[in-house]
């Protein structure tokens, strides 16, 4: 073989590795666009519900908000659908002066009651009702269940809190009747709530805190409450000793007129007794000039 041929070899050596270069990066290339393609379509057909929550379907080409909710995990949608989650599980939201779960720096609230106002810490569980929520969403176009609760619903919980107390006095709401008052939140909150399409549950003034000026009224309060209830315990001592010396007359009157009727008894007795021997000290002997069936009968015994 000459030096030629060798030459040749070489070239469509390197012409087959060209062309197959070539291919892999023909194929890349197409390959690519195909897998973006395929991600996209993955993204805009497709929406992952959260684990408690639903989803409720904006369709821009089918009148709207849809009647149907999509379920937890992955669910199928067109590209020009949007999707926006509520919770339908139990949330616990906590309103408090310090910074707790789901609460800002400061999100304690401040209610009116008949005599004055207090500060408190709220604390409640909600959730969204499945079927309402193409309802809601319709209502509130574009927002998803959190933003409602955050923008909307906190606001209002303020107001709707205090048409419930300003109906205690501060010292109710503080001490005296909290389990009442939280028992009243919760049914008051879910009749205002219900337009909303959500449910609360334990809905509880956690902590209430009232100012130097209140907490000294409510002191002094407490106080003559305290010295009352002295009162009334004394008066009802006195009352239960009053009772229990009218019964202990009562009783004493009983037994004498017991006595009394067992002395008249007994004095009857005597005086027969007193009788008969007078009759007998007077009998002169004689035989009674009439006698009965019954030989205890004497007539004429003092002629």
């Amino acid at each position: 073989m000459g030096d030629n041929e060798v030459k040749q070899d070489e070239e469509v050596s390197k012409n087959k590795k060209d062309n197959s270069g070539n291919n892999i990066v023909k194929k890349i290339s197409i390959a690519i666009p195909l897998l973006a393609l395929l991600v996209i379509l993955i993204l805009t057909c497709t929406t992952t519900i959260k684990q408690g929550h639903v989803g409720a379907v904006y369709d821009r080409f089918k009148k709207g908000i849809q009647g149907y909710t999509l379920s937890e995990g992955i669910n199928f949608k067109t590209p020009w659908q949007s999707v926006n989650e509520f919770p339908v599980s139990i949330e616990t939201v906590y309103m408090s002066k310090d910074m707790r779960e789901g609460s800002e720096a400061d999100e304690s609230i401040l209610i009116s009651c008949n005599d004055g106002s207090l500060s408190a810490d709220l604390t409640f569980s909600y959730r969204f009702k499945t079927e309402d929520v193409p309802k809601v969403q319709r209502q509130y176009r574009g927002k998803g269940g959190q933003e409602i609760m955050n923008s909307v619903l906190r606001g209002q919980l303020r107001s709707w809190i205090s048409e419930v107390t300003k109906n205690y006095s501060t010292m109710e709401v503080h001490l005296t009747k909290k389990e009442v008052v939280n028992e009243k939140l919760t049914e008051h909150l879910n009749k205002k709530a219900e337009k909303y399409g959500v449910m609360f549950e334990n809905v509880s003034l956690a902590e209430t805190r009232a100012s130097k000026e209140v907490q000294a009224a409510i002191e002094k309060r407490q106080q003559i409450s305290q010295e009352v209830e002295q009162q009334r315990l004394q008066l009802e001592k006195a009352e239960i000793a009053k009772q229990a010396a009218q019964l202990e007359a009562e009783k004493k009157i009983i037994q004498a007129e017991g006595e009394k009727k067992a002395n008249e008894i007994k004095a009857q007795g005597l005086d027969e007794r007193i009788l008969r021997e007078q009759y007998i000290k007077k009998w002169d002997g004689k035989l009674p000039q009439v006698v009965g069936s019954d030989s205890s009968i004497l007539t004429n015994l003092g002629e």
